[in-house]
C-alpha cells in the first residue's frame, strides 16, 4: 500500500526535520524525496512553466529548480548508489557552470546526465551522507537560477 506524501517546509538555514526523515529513508533504503523552493507572492522576475506544445521544444527547464534525491534501493545485488538529480534553467553543461559559480560537483560524485532541459543527474559513492547531498543541492539550484530564490522550500517526502 502507498503512503501519501508528506510535505516538509524548511529554510536553508533550517533543514533539520527534513534530514531526520531523509536518513530514515537511507537507512529503509525506500521512498525519494523533491525539493523546490517557494516563491513568496508574485516574485518579480519569474516566469512560470509553459505548458502545452511550446514547452515540449523548449531547451531550458524550469526557472525555480526542481531537485530530487533518491537513495540506492536494496536488490539482489545489493545497494544501488544513491543519486540526485536537479531541473534547472541554467542552460547546457551545468557541470561546467557550477564549477565557474564556485559549487563544483564533489570528486566520487559521477555524472549520469547534463540535459539543458531534463537536468543534471549525479550518482553518489557509498555512505554519501544525506546532508552532504541536500548541502549541494542547496546551493546548486541558487546558483543556476536566472532569479533570486527565496529561502523557504518545500520538500515533498515519498515512500513507496
Amino acid at each position: 500500500m502507498a503512503h501519501p506524501p508528506e510535505l516538509i517546509e524548511l529554510t536553508i538555514a533550517d533543514r533539520g526535520p527534513l534530514l531526520v526523515r531523509m536518513r530514515e529513508l537511507a537507512e529503509r533504503r525506500d521512498g525519494w524525496v523533491n525539493l523546490q523552493p517557494v516563491p513568496t507572492g508574485e516574485q518579480p522576475g519569474i516566469r512560470r512553466a509553459r505548458a502545452g506544445l511550446f514547452a515540449l521544444f523548449s531547451a531550458r527547464g524550469p526557472e525555480l529548480p526542481v531537485a530530487t534525491w533518491v537513495p540506492g534501493e536494496l536488490t539482489r545485488k545489493g545497494i544501488e548508489p544513491d543519486s540526485i538529480g536537479l531541473q534547472h534553467a541554467g542552460g547546457p553543461k551545468a557541470r561546467l557552470r557550477l564549477a565557474e559559480l564556485g559549487v563544483p560537483i564533489p570528486t566520487g560524485w559521477r555524472v549520469l546526465a547534463d540535459h539543458p532541459r531534463r537536468g543534471l543527474v549525479l550518482e553518489l559513492p557509498p555512505a554519501t551522507p544525506p546532508a552532504e547531498a541536500l548541502d549541494w543541492l542547496l546551493r546548486a539550484g541558487p546558483a543556476l537560477s536566472p532569479v533570486t530564490l527565496p529561502e523557504r522550500w518545500v520538500a515533498v517526502v515519498h515512500q513507496r
